[in-house]
């Protein structure tokens, strides 16, 4: 049985969701977006369950990395049947309380499942894009 129209709708709430609680840092809401022992896959490593999750994002958060920032999610593919999909996405990052600049921009591929809560990620992938480390690296060579 493919994915109704209804269940595309709440899986693109779930990402959408899980970046307005990042930009809010909601550590909690954040991490309740995946099941209990599903897995955040990023350039800084792979996170497996609520408690590995949330120690990352805190200290993303500790290290300055979320402040003032703005995600923005989008071309969103949605593919699967019964009780398991896989997500495409777009993500902009996005520094609004300056004046808006690009702060990075990647991909994520996701895989969610329905639980009785709702959907929720299995697994998060994020690809952050080349360019992005190319600019630090611009911008650090600029300042020796």
């Amino acid at each position: 049985m493919s994915l109704s129209h209804d269940d595309k709708l709440a899986i693109q709430e779930l990402s959408n969701s899980h970046t307005r609680h990042l930009d809010n840092h909601d550590v909690e809401a954040w991490a309740g977006c995946w099941v209990p022992d599903g897995q955040f896959i990023a350039t800084y490593g792979t996170f497996t369950g609520h408690d590995a999750i949330k120690e990352f994002i805190r200290g993303h958060i500790a290290a300055g990395k979320e402040d003032g920032a703005r995600h923005v999610m989008t071309n969103y593919v949605i593919e699967g049947d019964g009780d398991q999909a896989t997500v495409y996405c777009l993500v902009v990052k996005l520094q609004v309380e300056e004046p808006p600049f690009i702060i990075a921009s990647g991909v994520y591929n996701d895989v969610v499942v329905r639980t009785s809560d709702g959907w929720k990620f299995q697994s998060r992938q994020l690809d952050v894009d080349k360019g992005v480390f190319a600019r630090a690296e611009q911008a650090a060579g600029a300042l020796r």
